[in-house]
């Protein structure tokens, strides 16, 4: 390959960076549509999402153990149950403790830290390492084949340039990160992989000092030289990353000095944090692999072992985490959650381990999360057989609905166009931010004034709503108070503003009768030609034909959507290339004489206008 067809290839594809001997992956986007999104939503949320990978199948009935159900335990996996004596006590609840390798989780568990969900799979669980990792990373059915990660769609959905857009302005950092491993399927979006990928810290440090590792002396070394440090530099990030890094030291004692390959990338996610980059998600790897088919346990000492080694790793690098986000001042933006593939089986084998099995415990830790246990001790037979496994409670993209609407503000509809389907949220976070379509802003430009019109999905749980001005898009000033002023479900509002300036941002936050904010999209106008930037004609729109005209030379790579007023997505397209006037027929079922919301974004541009039909 010559160097300028590598270079146009490469583009802005990451090379692993080093920080610390760690490798890290960043990319503008995550690959997954739905973490792209979320990069932009931070700016609102201030939220930020760390997965850690639990490699292997995780046996759930010896890392969160029901007291409760000991006896019928005892007849099913005699070989590897743990003393019940040596079962560590949760504060509150009598019937559920931890394997005692987890001191340091259940101190945060103690001190209303965490949220344990009991019996997380899906329905008819698949029981192959690859395939069913596959189904935790594409948020699929067990018998659908997706070809994107549940993150990468939402993202490539709202960051459609990508990558030749980012970065920017608005979102100078990777959308996602990903430290330990190579690059996940779950940030593969439906073009490309989304996520910034660093597997180990040494390479960040390569690429933050423009060296590489050593190479042959001869015309094939210097050549693979040229090329490593080609793509090193061409990661667009490298700035970012170095600022965030260095300005932010470790502040926690608690990290282990060696040996915990967890607690370096997660050492490294909380430096990065610390240091303000603006990156929503991190994913970290466990190093050990949870495939525990034999010697799970010694005969001898059942509480000790290869699980109990992995058990705790995994609870010493949170333990340190926690305190380092704490001591930094982030705990209250930060949340985490693990996963594995599958379970294990309720009975052990011949071989002191467990088979593959289904359903499982999911852990969040983070200081912001409505603290307990969600479900209840796993249903064990008083003699189960090998057939028998951990039942279904909760349905995994249960959880995942849930964090993307309560913690990052994505509205019902959008995390219903993510999954495919929609899927009961769960009491997992204090107070829940209200979907991000609960407050639909649209607006105008014309002759020195900004008519901005918002649409609130369910009036009855806000207080009052602030409108809120920007010049940069980033740096937003309270122009208005509006107080509620019905208890109507769905509230329409106006505010007009004298403004003359070359670009104008506008945001409207909600805040909520009880707790916390619910934050609008950016909604963009221009005072270019004294007009907005698109305008539909007619509108009401006769028969189902829409025109839109849009008032950018520039504009390109539309995306036209339409949502009714409850913010369930009704019509989307794409289209590609320079465009300043769309023409496109919607479905019939759009109603007549009903309003509804079109939203046109390209680039960094949004705009929201209100549509109807004759």
């Amino acid at each position: 390959m010559k160097r300028k067809t590598f270079l146009k290839s490469t583009g802005l594809v990451t090379a692993p960076i080093l920080l610390n001997g760690i490798e890290v992956y960043a990319n503008a986007s995550t690959g997954n549509g739905f973490f792209d999104y979320l990069a932009q939503t931070t700016y609102g949320c201030g939220k930020i999402l760390v997965i850690i990978q639990m490699n292997g199948g995780n046996d759930g009935l010896n890392t969160i153990l029901p007291i409760d159900k000991y006896a019928s335990l005892a007849n099913a996996r005699a070989s590897i149950l743990i003393p019940e004596t040596a079962i560590l006590p949760l504060n509150g609840n009598a019937n559920t403790g931890m394997h005692p390798a987890m001191q340091e989780l259940k101190t945060l568990y103690d001190d209303g830290k965490m949220v344990i969900v009991q019996g997380v799979s899906y329905p008819n669980p698949n029981f192959s390492h690859f395939r069913a990792t596959d189904i935790w990373f594409s948020g699929s059915a067990s018998n659908v084949t997706l070809s994107s990660g549940w993150i990468g769609r939402a993202l490539d959905t709202n960051y459609p340039s990508y990558p030749a857009s980012y970065p920017n302005v608005q979102m100078p950092d990777p959308v996602a990160i990903q430290i330990g491993s190579t690059l996940p399927f779950s940030l593969q979006g439906p073009i490309v992989n989304m996520g910034y990928n660093v597997t180990d810290p040494n390479q960040l440090l390569n690429v933050l000092n423009a060296t590489t590792d050593p190479a042959p002396n001869n015309d094939y070394g210097r050549e693979l030289t040229f090329l490593r440090l080609m793509k090193d530099q061409s990661n667009a990030y490298r700035s970012s990353l170095q600022n965030a890094y260095t300005a932010q030291q470790t502040l926690s004692t608690l990290y282990p000095a060696s040996g915990n390959a967890l607690a370096d990338q997660l050492k490294i996610v909380a430096r990065l944090i610390g240091g303000g980059l603006k990156t929503p998600v991190y994913i970290v790897n466990h190093p050990n692999s949870y495939d525990t088919h034999s010697d799970q346990v010694v005969a001898s000492s059942k509480a000790t072992g290869y699980h109990a080694n992995a058990l705790t790793i995994l609870s010493k690098a949170i333990g340190a985490f926690q305190s380092d986000l704490k001591l930094m001042g982030k705990d209250q933006m930060v949340t985490g959650m693990t996963f594995s593939e599958f379970g294990r089986r309720i009975i052990s084998n011949a071989s002191l381990g467990t088979d593959h099995g289904s359903a499982a415990p999911v852990l969040f830790f983070g200081a912001a999360l409505n603290a307990g246990i969600i479900g209840t001790s796993p249903n064990i037979p008083v003699n189960a057989g090998v057939n028998d496994q951990v039942p279904l409670q909760y349905d995994f993209r249960q959880l995942y609905s849930t964090v993307m609407q309560d913690w990052l503000c994505l509205s019902k509809a959008e995390t219903t166009s993510v999954l495919g389907s929609d899927f009961a949220k769960l009491p997992i976070f204090k107070s829940a931010v209200a979907p991000l379509q609960s407050i639909v802003l649209s607006g105008q430009y014309v002759a020195g004034k900004a008519t901005l019109n918002f649409i609130v999905e369910d009036n009855t749980i806000f207080r009052r709503y602030l409108v809120e001005f920007s010049t940069n898009g980033t740096s937003f000033t309270t122009l208005r108070t509006i107080d509620r002023v019905s208890l109507n479900k769905i509230e329409s509002y106006q505010y007009v503003h004298d403004i003359n300036a070359p670009k104008m941002y506008y945001r409207i936050t909600g805040e909520l009768s009880a707790s916390g904010n619910a934050i609008s999209d950016i909604l963009l106008l221009t005072a270019e030609k004294n007009k907005q930037l698109m305008s539909i004609y007619p509108n009401p729109v006769a028969g189902n034909r829409v025109n839109i005209k849009i008032f950018d030379a520039d504009a390109k790579d539309v995306d036209v959507t339409i949502f009714d007023l409850l913010g369930a997505r009704m019509y989307y397209n794409r289209f590609a290339g320079a465009n300043t006037l769309l023409r496109f027929t919607i479905p019939q079922f759009f109603t007549k004489k009903t309003h509804y919301i079109l939203e046109l974004r390209y680039g960094a541009v949004l705009e929201r206008t209100q549509i109807s039909f004759e």
